[in-house]
Protein backbone atom coordinates (compact mmCIF):
# COMPACT_ATOMS: atom_id res chain seq x y z
CA UNK A 1 0.00 0.00 0.00
CA UNK A 2 1.43 3.71 -0.76
CA UNK A 3 1.21 6.00 2.07
CA UNK A 4 1.05 9.47 2.19
CA UNK A 5 4.56 9.80 3.06
CA UNK A 6 5.55 7.65 0.33
CA UNK A 7 4.21 10.56 -1.82
CA UNK A 8 5.55 13.55 -0.53
CA UNK A 9 8.44 15.36 -2.48
CA UNK A 10 9.35 18.01 -0.18
CA UNK A 11 9.30 19.91 3.14
CA UNK A 12 6.65 21.86 3.84
CA UNK A 13 6.62 25.84 3.74
CA UNK A 14 5.98 27.36 6.63
CA UNK A 15 5.32 30.53 8.36
CA UNK A 16 4.28 32.17 11.80
CA UNK A 17 0.88 32.58 12.29
CA UNK A 18 1.98 36.21 12.91
CA UNK A 19 2.75 36.20 9.34
CA UNK A 20 1.51 39.17 6.58
CA UNK A 21 -0.46 38.33 3.26
CA UNK A 22 2.63 40.16 1.45
CA UNK A 23 4.97 37.49 3.45
CA UNK A 24 2.76 34.85 2.57
CA UNK A 25 2.66 35.73 -1.23
CA UNK A 26 6.43 36.55 -0.82
CA UNK A 27 7.09 32.55 0.10
CA UNK A 28 4.68 31.11 -2.69
CA UNK A 29 6.47 33.04 -4.80
CA UNK A 30 10.02 32.00 -4.06
CA UNK A 31 9.00 28.88 -3.16
CA UNK A 32 6.88 27.96 -6.35
CA UNK A 33 3.96 26.25 -3.99
CA UNK A 34 0.49 26.66 -3.78
CA UNK A 35 -0.27 26.48 -0.21
CA UNK A 36 1.91 27.10 2.82
CA UNK A 37 1.16 26.44 6.49
CA UNK A 38 0.65 29.18 9.24
CA UNK A 39 2.80 27.50 12.19
CA UNK A 40 1.84 28.09 16.24
CA UNK A 41 4.37 30.51 17.30
CA UNK A 42 4.63 28.71 20.55
CA UNK A 43 5.08 25.11 18.61
CA UNK A 44 6.90 25.63 15.07
CA UNK A 45 6.00 22.03 13.82
CA UNK A 46 1.81 22.44 14.78
CA UNK A 47 -0.14 23.52 12.23
CA UNK A 48 -2.61 26.32 13.11
CA UNK A 49 -3.70 27.41 9.56
CA UNK A 50 -3.13 27.45 5.92
CA UNK A 51 -3.32 29.97 2.97
CA UNK A 52 -3.18 29.36 -0.97
CA UNK A 53 -2.29 31.40 -3.76
CA UNK A 54 -5.90 31.73 -3.95
CA UNK A 55 -6.31 33.21 -0.80
CA UNK A 56 -3.70 35.79 -1.58
CA UNK A 57 -5.47 36.81 -5.17
CA UNK A 58 -8.83 37.12 -3.61
CA UNK A 59 -7.02 39.22 -1.05
CA UNK A 60 -5.27 41.46 -3.71
CA UNK A 61 -8.70 41.77 -5.76
CA UNK A 62 -10.83 42.92 -2.45
CA UNK A 63 -7.98 45.05 -2.23
CA UNK A 64 -6.83 44.31 1.13
CA UNK A 65 -3.92 45.23 3.12
CA UNK A 66 -1.26 43.17 2.45
CA UNK A 67 0.68 44.20 5.77
CA UNK A 68 -2.54 42.95 6.99
CA UNK A 69 -2.55 39.44 9.16
CA UNK A 70 -2.09 36.20 6.79
CA UNK A 71 -4.99 35.09 9.83
CA UNK A 72 -7.46 37.39 8.18
CA UNK A 73 -7.36 35.55 5.02
CA UNK A 74 -6.30 31.38 6.20
CA UNK A 75 -8.45 28.39 6.10
CA UNK A 76 -8.87 25.49 8.71
CA UNK A 77 -6.03 23.07 7.56
CA UNK A 78 -7.71 19.65 6.31
CA UNK A 79 -5.14 16.82 7.63
CA UNK A 80 -4.66 13.32 6.81
CA UNK A 81 -1.83 11.20 8.64
CA UNK A 82 1.43 10.50 7.50
CA UNK A 83 0.21 6.69 6.99
CA UNK A 84 -3.20 7.00 5.77
CA UNK A 85 -3.07 5.55 2.22
CA UNK A 86 -2.63 7.70 -0.69
CA UNK A 87 -6.30 7.63 -1.59
CA UNK A 88 -7.37 8.90 2.02
CA UNK A 89 -5.66 11.87 0.71
CA UNK A 90 -7.47 11.83 -2.46
CA UNK A 91 -10.69 11.53 -0.95
CA UNK A 92 -10.13 14.84 1.47
CA UNK A 93 -9.37 16.49 -1.53
CA UNK A 94 -12.11 15.45 -3.44
CA UNK A 95 -14.83 15.69 -0.74
CA UNK A 96 -13.54 19.43 0.21
CA UNK A 97 -12.44 20.43 -3.00
CA UNK A 98 -9.10 21.24 -2.20
CA UNK A 99 -6.38 20.92 -4.06
CA UNK A 100 -3.52 20.33 -0.95
CA UNK A 101 -3.66 18.60 2.48
CA UNK A 102 -1.38 19.22 5.42
CA UNK A 103 0.20 16.07 6.39
CA UNK A 104 0.53 15.48 10.35
CA UNK A 105 1.87 12.54 12.33
CA UNK A 106 0.06 10.70 15.02
CA UNK A 107 0.81 13.50 17.53
CA UNK A 108 -0.37 16.26 14.87
CA UNK A 109 3.01 17.06 13.94
CA UNK A 110 3.60 19.06 10.71
CA UNK A 111 5.35 16.16 8.10
CA UNK A 112 4.41 18.31 5.01
CA UNK A 113 1.70 19.00 2.09
CA UNK A 114 0.68 16.76 0.00
CA UNK A 115 -0.93 18.10 -2.96
CA UNK A 116 -3.39 17.00 -6.44
CA UNK A 117 0.15 17.17 -8.26
CA UNK A 118 1.94 14.61 -5.85
CA UNK A 119 -0.54 12.31 -6.31
CA UNK A 120 -0.91 12.45 -10.37
CA UNK A 121 3.01 12.17 -10.38
CA UNK A 122 2.16 8.73 -8.92
CA UNK A 123 -0.45 7.53 -10.18
CA UNK A 124 1.11 5.26 -13.17
CA UNK A 125 2.51 3.62 -9.68
CA UNK A 126 -0.90 3.76 -8.00
CA UNK A 127 -2.73 2.21 -11.03
CA UNK A 128 0.30 -0.91 -10.85
CA UNK A 129 0.00 -1.19 -7.21
CA UNK A 130 -4.31 -1.79 -7.63
CA UNK A 131 -3.61 -4.62 -10.48
CA UNK A 132 -1.58 -6.57 -8.04
CA UNK A 133 -3.49 -6.04 -4.92
CA UNK A 134 -7.05 -6.45 -7.19
CA UNK A 135 -8.46 -10.41 -6.95
CA UNK A 136 -7.79 -12.45 -9.82
CA UNK A 137 -10.92 -13.09 -11.80
CA UNK A 138 -11.36 -16.79 -12.15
Amino acid sequence: MITVSDVLKRPPVTLPESATIRDVATALSQNRVGLLVLVSKDDPKRPVAVVSERDVLRAVAQRLDLDGPAMSIANRPITVLDTDPVYVAAEKMRAHNIRHVVVVDKEGRLVGVLSIRDICFERAALLELAAREAPATP
